[in-house]
């Protein structure tokens, strides 16, 4: 069972494509801002408005500086588990895994992984398998529930 690419790439570079249309608001405003509409109203050149979505635009990219090299591809089977990550492709077996989590709050599921030998965390996700109740993941995959199994006999 192999991480679901698309996903991959919507995780790793959404917020580079938020932080690129948060720069283009930012310049229409200030050249062009009669092409903006608010409540009806064509707007208004502004200094703070533009200045309010240049910052917003350059935080976004920023974390997306922070946090593109942490998504991986991962495959996991009974046995071994494969890390596809910075172009290098890595294999461990699961009693090398400390820790896999479930990160909350995000769909479709998005877990986490730590290697004993290794300091750094890795983020993965799975298919878009998954039961959301108040905000909280359950994850209803075959990777998910791989991964639950094995929790449960490494005590990972």
């Amino acid at each position: 069972m192999e991480s679901n690419r698309t996903y991959y790439y919507l995780f790793k570079y959404s917020l580079l494509g938020v932080s690129i249309l948060l720069a283009i608001v930012a310049i229409v405003s200030w050249i062009a801002p009669e092409l903006m509409t608010v409540n009806g109203q064509p707007g208004a050149r502004d200094l703070l408005t533009t200045l309010i979505f240049a910052l917003i635009a350059v935080i976004a990219f920023l974390v997306f500086l922070l946090i593109r090299d942490k998504f991986a591809i991962v495959e996991l089977g009974n046995q071994t588990v494969k890390i596809k990550h910075n172009g290098q492709d890595k294999a461990i077996s699961w009693l090398e895994v400390e820790e896999v989590k479930l990160i909350q709050f995000i769909y479709p599921p998005l877990y986490k992984i730590r290697i004993k030998d290794s300091d750094e965390t890795i983020w993965f996700n799975t298919e878009s398998n998954y039961i959301s109740v108040n905000g909280f993941v359950i994850d209803t995959s075959d990777m998910g529930d791989l991964i639950k199994k094995k929790k449960r006999e490494l005590g990972i």
